[in-house]
């Protein structure tokens, strides 16, 4: 199913966006942040999904929180956070959820595999979580920035090693590293994709078609699963324009 997913939407209000979505797409990638972390709008999220054709999934909150943080209490809040999101997902029967790894920090960036042991750490705890509560978790692949970890295949790889937890496939982020066929390989994990587009230089979030990205590579993976179109605008004209291309290549 192709969905769509706008971060500007979040500091909307939730019914608002909501009617901005409806017309044009049968599936919404929340982003659990602001005025839509989903904990706090479940009641919300619940009369939407009992009285329109809608179909949810999640964004897990990533501005605000930080998996990697050196500080336990700032970690432990933000492993909070993010299961509290999985949790509420899991009480209104929605997913998959997708998940950032942690961010480096001006100081973590000294030491880089620390960080790397404590988003692993984190992602352990929200795992267990999404056991207990039968709900899907993916871990997205990042863009080329000097804050970024799991950036390639192989640091996906080892990420997710033994980990109870799929993948988000994100074609944008994996064109900025010249990582496209590599993080494909991975695709036996993958249990959502993120779709836009950029010139390789940067994560740009463009409409399909306005960059370098050749997406008919998808056509080459075994995936059943949702097609997110991740927009940087509401722009309706610039998201259906993605949506027409996309239902070309996916179906």
């Amino acid at each position: 199913m192709i969905g769509f997913s706008c971060p500007p939407l979040s500091v909307r209000p939730f019914q608002g966006a909501a009617d901005h979505v409806l017309p044009n797409f049968e599936l919404w990638e929340i982003v659990s942040e602001a005025e839509h972390f989903i904990p706090d709008i479940e009641p919300q999220a619940r009369e939407l999904l009992e009285t329109t054709h809608i179909r949810l999934s999640v964004h897990a909150p990533y501005s605000t929180v930080n998996p990697a943080a050196f500080d336990e209490r700032t970690r432990r809040f933000s492993v909070k956070a993010l299961c509290d999101t999985v949790e509420a997902a899991g009480r209104l029967g929605i997913g998959p959820v997708t998940v950032h790894p942690g961010v480096l920090g001006p100081i973590q960036r000294y030491d880089r595999a620390r960080a790397v042991r404590l988003t692993r750490l984190s992602l352990e705890d929200i795992a267990e979580a999404a056991r207990d509560c039968g709900v899907a978790v993916g871990l997205e692949n990042m863009p080329n920035m000097k804050a970024c970890i799991c950036q390639t295949a192989g640091e996906m790889a080892e990420m997710l090693e033994g980990l109870d937890m799929g993948m988000c496939f994100d074609i944008g982020h994996a064109n900025t590293t010249g990582q496209t066929e590599e993080l494909m390989a991975l695709a036996p994990r993958f249990l959502n994709i993120h779709v836009h587009d950029n010139d390789g230089t940067g994560d740009q979030h463009r409409p399909l078609g306005t960059g370098n990205i050749d997406f008919t590579v998808l056509k080459r993976i075994a995936y059943r699963g949702n097609h997110v179109i991740e927009a940087a605008t509401p722009d309706t004209e610039q998201a259906l324009a993605s949506k027409r291309i996309l239902q070309d290549i996916v179906g």
